[in-house]
C-alpha cells in the first residue's frame, strides 16, 4: 500500500474520533511563451481518502467505500472508487474551488471540514486508514484519438518537445496536450501525447525512432543521431516547452538557456485490467 495501511479483510466499521469553460488560443512559441487556453471559471476538487495497491486493493477498496457510505453525516453518493492496472483510490465529494489574486487554490471550508472529519475515522482498532486524506484536483478521464496516444507507436524513442500540467491558467492539462498534438498533425507532423498515471502530467512527443537514435562517441559521451538532430533543427521542436512557454535554466556563467527537447523511450503496452 503506498499511503494506507492494511487491515484485516471483512467488515469495515468506521467511527468518529466548479465547471470549466475554454477559450483556446494558438501557442505563440516565442520567449514569452504562449497558453493553449485562457482560464474563465474556478476548478473542480475532490477528497482522495486512500490509495490502495496490492493483489487484494479492488476488495479493500470497495470495503472502505462502502464503510464510508454508512457513517454520518457524510453523503453516500458522494463516495466513489477507482481502479486501474496498479492502484485502487477512494475519493469523496466534489467541491469548486477558486483562485486568490495571486493565483493561489483557495481550499473552501467544505473540503475543509470534510477532510478533517474523514482524517479522524478508525476502524475502531486504532487504525486510520483514512489518515492521509488529502484535497486534489479532480482526475479527468484520459481522452484523445488513441492513435495519437505515445504508447500506440511504433519504435524506440520518441522526441520531447514539450509538457503541460495544471496551473491557475491552465486548467486541463490532458485537453491542452490533445490540442497541441491536434494542431502539429494538422500540419503534417507525427506527433503523440501521454498522460502520465503516476504524475499530473502530459508529454508532448514528435517523431519515432530506433535503438540507432541515442549514440555514443569516441569519448564515450552520448549524443543524438543525425535524424534526430534534423528534427531538433525545426523551430518547433528545438525546446522542451512548459505549457507552451520556453523554459530557462542559468549556467554557472550567468547566462540563460532554453531547456532543449531530448529523447524518451517510447512506454509499453499495458495488459488491459482485469475486471
Amino acid at each position: 500500500m503506498s499511503r494506507a495501511m492494511r487491515w484485516a479483510a471483512g467488515a469495515v466499521l468506521l467511527s468518529a474520533g466548479a465547471c470549466q469553460d475554454f477559450e483556446w488560443g494558438r501557442r505563440t512559441g516565442n520567449d514569452d511563451g504562449g497558453t493553449w487556453f485562457n482560464r474563465k471559471s474556478g476548478e473542480t476538487w475532490t477528497i482522495e481518502c486512500t490509495e490502495l495497491e496490492g493483489d487484494d486493493r479492488r476488495k479493500l477498496a470497495e470495503d472502505l467505500a462502502d464503510a464510508l457510505r454508512r457513517v454520518s453525516p457524510l453523503q453516500p453518493e458522494r463516495v466513489r472508487v477507482e481502479h486501474d492496472d496498479e492502484r485502487s483510490i477512494v475519493y469523496y465529494g466534489s467541491y469548486s474551488l477558486n483562485c486568490d489574486e495571486h493565483g493561489s487554490i483557495i481550499l473552501s471550508d467544505a473540503i475543509k471540514s470534510d477532510m478533517r472529519f474523514i482524517r479522524t475515522l478508525s476502524t475502531g482498532e486504532e487504525q486510520y486508514p483514512f489518515f492521509s486524506a488529502r484535497p486534489i484536483q479532480q482526475p479527468t478521464p484520459d481522452e484523445g484519438p488513441p492513435e495519437w496516444r505515445l504508447e500506440n507507436a511504433a519504435g524506440v524513442y520518441t522526441l520531447q518537445v514539450g509538457y503541460t500540467h495544471n496551473t491557475p491558467t491552465l486548467r486541463d492539462r490532458k485537453r491542452a496536450a490533445v490540442e497541441w498534438v491536434r494542431d502539429l498533425r494538422s500540419r503534417g507532423h507525427e506527433a503523440y501525447y501521454y498522460h502520465s498515471p503516476d504524475r499530473p502530467l502530459s508529454i508532448i512527443t514528435v517523431g519515432t525512432f530506433d535503438e540507432s537514435a541515442a549514440l555514443t562517441d569516441e569519448a564515450g559521451q552520448p549524443r543524438y543521431s543525425d535524424a534526430v538532430r534534423a528534427v531538433q533543427a525545426k523551430e518547433d521542436f528545438a525546446y522542451n516547452l512548459e505549457n507552451g512557454f520556453r523554459v530557462f535554466r542559468v549556467r554557472e556563467d550567468g547566462t540563460r538557456v532554453a531547456e532543449p527537447s531530448f529523447l524518451v523511450r517510447i512506454p509499453s503496452k499495458k495488459p488491459a485490467a482485469e475486471p
